[in-house]
Protein backbone atom coordinates (compact mmCIF):
# COMPACT_ATOMS: atom_id res chain seq x y z
CA UNK A 1 0.00 0.00 0.00
CA UNK A 2 1.31 3.21 -0.82
CA UNK A 3 1.97 6.04 1.94
CA UNK A 4 -1.02 8.20 0.03
CA UNK A 5 -3.79 5.60 0.56
CA UNK A 6 -2.06 4.66 4.41
CA UNK A 7 -2.25 9.02 5.53
CA UNK A 8 -5.84 9.20 3.76
CA UNK A 9 -7.66 6.29 4.98
CA UNK A 10 -5.92 5.98 8.33
CA UNK A 11 -7.27 9.90 8.69
CA UNK A 12 -10.13 8.46 7.49
CA UNK A 13 -10.91 5.78 9.75
CA UNK A 14 -9.42 7.98 12.83
CA UNK A 15 -11.28 10.93 12.26
CA UNK A 16 -15.05 9.15 11.25
CA UNK A 17 -14.29 7.04 14.88
CA UNK A 18 -14.31 10.62 16.86
CA UNK A 19 -16.91 12.21 14.15
CA UNK A 20 -19.78 9.03 14.65
CA UNK A 21 -18.85 9.22 18.80
CA UNK A 22 -19.77 13.10 18.89
CA UNK A 23 -22.82 12.43 16.61
CA UNK A 24 -23.88 9.56 18.60
CA UNK A 25 -22.97 10.09 21.93
CA UNK A 26 -21.33 13.18 22.58
CA UNK A 27 -20.83 12.93 26.27
CA UNK A 28 -18.46 9.79 26.06
CA UNK A 29 -15.97 12.46 24.68
CA UNK A 30 -16.46 15.60 26.40
CA UNK A 31 -16.72 13.58 30.07
CA UNK A 32 -13.16 13.08 29.65
CA UNK A 33 -12.53 16.88 29.77
CA UNK A 34 -14.71 17.90 32.28
CA UNK A 35 -17.47 19.44 29.53
CA UNK A 36 -21.02 18.66 30.57
CA UNK A 37 -23.42 19.70 28.16
CA UNK A 38 -26.15 21.52 29.36
CA UNK A 39 -28.90 21.80 26.51
CA UNK A 40 -30.26 20.96 23.54
CA UNK A 41 -28.56 23.56 21.47
CA UNK A 42 -25.02 22.50 23.09
CA UNK A 43 -25.40 19.58 22.14
CA UNK A 44 -26.52 20.21 18.58
CA UNK A 45 -23.54 22.42 18.28
CA UNK A 46 -21.56 19.07 19.59
CA UNK A 47 -23.69 16.56 16.98
CA UNK A 48 -23.32 18.66 13.66
CA UNK A 49 -19.90 20.93 14.18
CA UNK A 50 -17.90 17.81 15.73
CA UNK A 51 -20.28 15.26 14.59
CA UNK A 52 -21.63 15.17 11.35
CA UNK A 53 -18.76 17.60 9.85
CA UNK A 54 -15.80 15.09 11.17
CA UNK A 55 -18.02 12.09 9.25
CA UNK A 56 -18.36 13.99 6.34
CA UNK A 57 -14.36 15.06 6.00
CA UNK A 58 -13.78 10.96 7.44
CA UNK A 59 -15.97 9.89 4.18
CA UNK A 60 -13.60 12.54 1.71
CA UNK A 61 -10.80 11.10 3.06
CA UNK A 62 -11.50 7.22 2.63
CA UNK A 63 -12.86 8.30 -0.69
CA UNK A 64 -9.41 9.76 -1.53
CA UNK A 65 -7.70 6.61 0.21
CA UNK A 66 -9.48 4.06 -2.49
CA UNK A 67 -9.98 6.42 -5.52
CA UNK A 68 -7.31 7.78 -7.31
CA UNK A 69 -9.39 10.66 -9.14
CA UNK A 70 -10.19 11.88 -5.43
CA UNK A 71 -6.82 12.00 -3.62
CA UNK A 72 -5.71 15.21 -4.59
CA UNK A 73 -8.78 16.91 -2.94
CA UNK A 74 -8.88 14.50 -0.43
CA UNK A 75 -4.84 15.25 0.57
CA UNK A 76 -5.85 19.33 0.05
CA UNK A 77 -9.16 19.20 2.40
CA UNK A 78 -6.84 17.12 4.80
CA UNK A 79 -4.11 19.44 5.04
CA UNK A 80 -6.50 22.36 5.62
CA UNK A 81 -8.73 20.17 8.07
CA UNK A 82 -5.81 19.43 10.19
CA UNK A 83 -4.14 22.31 9.97
CA UNK A 84 -7.14 24.32 11.02
CA UNK A 85 -7.78 22.28 14.31
CA UNK A 86 -4.07 22.52 14.97
CA UNK A 87 -3.84 26.10 14.61
CA UNK A 88 -6.80 26.80 16.86
CA UNK A 89 -5.30 24.46 19.35
CA UNK A 90 -2.41 26.61 19.27
CA UNK A 91 -4.75 29.99 19.84
CA UNK A 92 -5.74 28.35 22.71
CA UNK A 93 -3.08 27.26 23.82
CA UNK A 94 -1.69 30.95 24.12
CA UNK A 95 -5.24 32.35 25.19
CA UNK A 96 -6.86 29.62 27.44
CA UNK A 97 -3.40 28.09 29.09
CA UNK A 98 -2.69 24.00 28.44
CA UNK A 99 -5.60 21.60 28.19
CA UNK A 100 -5.78 18.32 29.06
CA UNK A 101 -2.39 16.55 28.68
CA UNK A 102 -5.29 14.11 25.80
CA UNK A 103 -5.42 17.28 24.18
CA UNK A 104 -1.63 17.96 23.45
CA UNK A 105 -1.43 14.26 21.91
CA UNK A 106 -4.47 15.17 20.04
CA UNK A 107 -3.02 18.55 18.35
CA UNK A 108 0.53 16.67 17.65
CA UNK A 109 -1.74 13.85 15.57
CA UNK A 110 -3.36 17.21 13.79
CA UNK A 111 0.00 19.12 12.94
CA UNK A 112 1.36 15.47 11.88
CA UNK A 113 -1.46 14.56 9.42
CA UNK A 114 -0.87 18.28 8.32
CA UNK A 115 2.24 17.59 7.61
CA UNK A 116 2.03 14.66 5.85
CA UNK A 117 -0.53 16.02 3.68
CA UNK A 118 1.97 18.79 2.55
CA UNK A 119 4.57 16.26 2.06
CA UNK A 120 2.00 14.73 0.04
CA UNK A 121 1.20 17.08 -2.29
CA UNK A 122 4.58 18.61 -2.90
CA UNK A 123 5.85 15.22 -3.60
CA UNK A 124 2.78 15.10 -6.09
CA UNK A 125 3.71 18.47 -7.50
CA UNK A 126 7.19 17.12 -7.90
CA UNK A 127 6.23 14.53 -10.01
CA UNK A 128 7.92 14.27 -13.05
CA UNK A 129 4.74 12.37 -14.70
CA UNK A 130 3.06 15.50 -13.75
CA UNK A 131 4.97 17.63 -14.80
CA UNK A 132 5.21 15.90 -18.50
CA UNK A 133 1.42 15.31 -18.42
CA UNK A 134 0.94 19.39 -17.31
CA UNK A 135 3.38 20.38 -20.51
CA UNK A 136 0.97 18.22 -23.37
Amino acid sequence: MNLKKMVLGSAGLGVAVIGLIYLLAPHLLLDVYGVDIQSPSEANIFRSGSGALFVAMAVLFCLGAVNTRYSRTSLVTLFTFMSGLAVGRLVSFVADGWPHAVLIAVFVVEASYAGAAAYLLRVEDSSPQLSTAAER
